[in-house]
C-alpha cells in the first residue's frame, strides 16, 4: 500500500509553497546533473553553454567552462553589477575540485563566500573547499553529515553577513542523490512507503520512443524491491533537507528579513522509479526525468497559489 499523504518535505511545502506560489509545470533543460546545473547558473540551454555530460571532457567544470561561462553566471552578475554579497554551499558541478579543473583551490568568480563540495554527491567522508582551502570531513554524524553542515554554514552566513548590502545565497544539497545515506534519526522512517504505482508503473511503453521501448517488462521482483528500497532511502535523506529549509526560514524570520527575501526551492533533475518498466535513473529526456518542483515565496507573492504556467528557463 502506498502512503501518498506522506512526504519528506512537509515543512518545505508549508514554509515556501503554501506561503507563496507552486509551479506544477517546471522543467529543467537536461535530466543530467552537470548540464542542468550549468543551465541553472547561466540561464542557457546545454547547446549554448556546451556542458554535455558529467565529465571534464564533457565540459563539466573544465577550464573551457571556467573561461567561457563561469564568470557570467547570474550570481557573478549580481555581485559585479548589483552589489550583492553572495554565498554558495554544497554541490556545484560534478567535476569541481578535480586537479584538471584547478583543484579545490579554484573559487569560481562571483562568490563572496564559497563552500564547494569536491566532485560528486556524498554525505560523509568528503572534502569541502572553504574559500579555496580544503576542509576534510569524516564519518561523525554531529560534525560531518553534509546536509547539516551546509545548514549550519548557511546560518553562519546569515548571522555574520553585512546588513548594508543585498544578499544572494545558494544552498545546493546533494540529497536525495545516491548513496542515499539518511541521518541516524531518520533511518527507520517511511518503512512501509513504496515508489508510486502510477498507471505507467511497470508497463511496456509499446507506443513510446525506442529508448523507452528497450525496457524489459515486467521488471523482476528483485528490481521492484530494489527501487522501492531506494525510494524509501531517498525520502529519508530529504527529511534533513526539510530541516535545513526550516532552519534557514526561521533564521530569516528572527533577523526580520523573511518578508524582504525571495526564497526559491527547486531541483536540477527529476528521477524515474519504474515508469514504463525503467528502473532507477534519470537520463531520459521525458517528463519523469525533467519535471522538478519549483516553489517561490517573497515580497508581493500571495500565499497558497498554484500555477500551471511553465516558467521561462
Amino acid at each position: 500500500m502506498c502512503h501518498f499523504f506522506q512526504s519528506p518535505l512537509n515543512k518545505t511545502k508549508k514554509l515556501i509553497g503554501d506561503a507563496g506560489i507552486s509551479f506544477t509545470n517546471a522543467f529543467v533543460a537536461s535530466p543530467l546533473c552537470c548540464p542542468s546545473r550549468a543551465s541553472i547558473l547561466t540561464g542557457k540551454y546545454p547547446h549554448n553553454h556546451r556542458v554535455i555530460n558529467n565529465t571534464i571532457e564533457g565540459n563539466c567544470s573544465s577550464k573551457a567552462w571556467q573561461k567561457s561561462e563561469e564568470g557570467q553566471t547570474f550570481p557573478a552578475l549580481l555581485k559585479a553589477y548589483a552589489g550583492y554579497q553572495t554565498f554558495f554551499a554544497g554541490k556545484y558541478l560534478n567535476q569541481y575540485g578535480h586537479s584538471d579543473a584547478g583543484g579545490v583551490e579554484h573559487v569560481p568568480p562571483g562568490w563572496s563566500y564559497w563552500v564547494g563540495l569536491e566532485k560528486n554527491s556524498k554525505y560523509y567522508n568528503y572534502t569541502l573547499s572553504v574559500n579555496g582551502k580544503a576542509q576534510k570531513h569524516g564519518a561523525n554524524y554531529s560534525k560531518d553529515y553534509l546536509t547539516d553542515v551546509l545548514a549550519n554554514m548557511s546560518l553562519d552566513f546569515l548571522q555574520y553577513k553585512s546588513n548594508y548590502q543585498p544578499f544572494f545565497m545558494m544552498v545546493s544539497v546533494p540529497a536525495p542523490h545516491s548513496p542515499w545515506t539518511a541521518a541516524p534519526q531518520y533511518q527507520d522512517k517511511f518503512n512501509t512507503t513504496k515508489a508510486p504505482r502510477d498507471p505507467n508503473f511497470n508497463i511496456h511503453g509499446k507506443d513510446k520512443h525506442w529508448l523507452i521501448r528497450q525496457a524489459k517488462t515486467p521488471m523482476t521482483n528483485s528490481s521492484v524491491q530494489f527501487l522501492d528500497d531506494a525510494f524509501r532511502k531517498r525520502w529519508r535523506t530529504l527529511l534533513s533537507v526539510d530541516d535545513l529549509v526550516e532552519k534557514i526560514v526561521t533564521r530569516l524570520e528572527v533577523r526580520g528579513e523573511l518578508d524582504n527575501t525571495y526564497i526559491f526551492f527547486t531541483s536540477d533533475n527529476g528521477y524515474h522509479t519504474g515508469q514504463f518498466s525503467l528502473p532507477l535513473d534519470k537520463r531520459q529526456l521525458y517528463e519523469f526525468d525533467i519535471r522538478v518542483p519549483l516553489m517561490v515565496r517573497g515580497p508581493n507573492i500571495k500565499p497558497n497559489q498554484t500555477t500551471k504556467i511553465i516558467p521561462d528557463n
